[in-house]
């Protein structure tokens, strides 16, 4: 396997794509660029920026902009080991990013290796994201029933507080998929057109899914 290998993973919420993420990159010794997570960081930051940012994404449950992501695209792409490959998850999300990333990946000599979409059904992205949690220090996901109970406050693999992300409400979870469904839709056909994706069964289990992934991995 080359040294910088890029790939992208998407998928709907709920999907697992996060997780999956985590494991391709501890696998293979890459770095991980999840868009989710930077944006969740912006939001908690008390600029003009972090309040437009947390009133899309954690008031609204929505996306941010595209001009927002751009800027947080372009301080981010500086920060990356140019030594070392990337697992680009929430990205790209839009046929805009699309176009952004083919035009600035060649200026640092790179490109998209692999497109992996792990797919899921809709009834199962809110049966799975109406359960789950997260620990505040080290972002542990937790699933209600299974690594907790609804009560317990503190996370059971390093002891933060645990806490329901804002826009885990059913409500706001079936506003993200409409909305990732119609932004993501024109990604897929782009790439299935390229014959560059390749679709995973998300209803699997973790170790099914990544096996399945790292199987197509050369």
């Amino acid at each position: 396997m080359k040294k910088n290998i890029n790939i992208i993973i998407m998928g709907p919420q709920g999907s697992g794509k996060g997780t999956q993420a985590r494991m391709l990159a501890e696998k293979f010794e890459v770095q991980i660029f999840e868009t989710g997570s930077v944006l969740r960081e912006i939001a908690k930051q008390d600029t003009e920026v972090g309040k437009i940012v947390d009133n899309e994404i954690n008031k609204k449950g929505g996306y941010a902009s595209w001009d927002i992501l751009k800027k947080v695209l372009n301080q981010k792409i500086g920060e990356f080991d140019k030594n070392k490959g990337i697992v680009f998850d929430g990205t790209p999300r839009r046929m805009e990013e699309i176009k952004y990333w083919e035009n600035t990946l060649p200026t640092i000599n790179r490109t998209f290796d692999y497109v992996f979409y792990v797919d899921i059904s809709e009834e199962e992205s809110v049966k799975r994201l109406s359960v789950r949690k997260q620990c505040r220090e080290n972002k542990h996901l937790l699933i209600v029933g299974k690594d907790l109970k609804e009560k317990d406050t503190k996370c059971p693999i390093c002891g933060s507080e645990v806490f329901r992300r804002e826009d885990d409400t059913p409500e706001k979870i079936l506003k993200r998929l409409e909305w990732n469904k119609e932004l993501l839709s024109p990604v897929i056909k782009y790439y299935e057109g390229k014959n560059m994706l390749i679709k995973i069964d998300g209803e699997q289990s973790v170790e099914e899914v990544f096996g399945e992934i790292v199987g197509y991995i050369k």
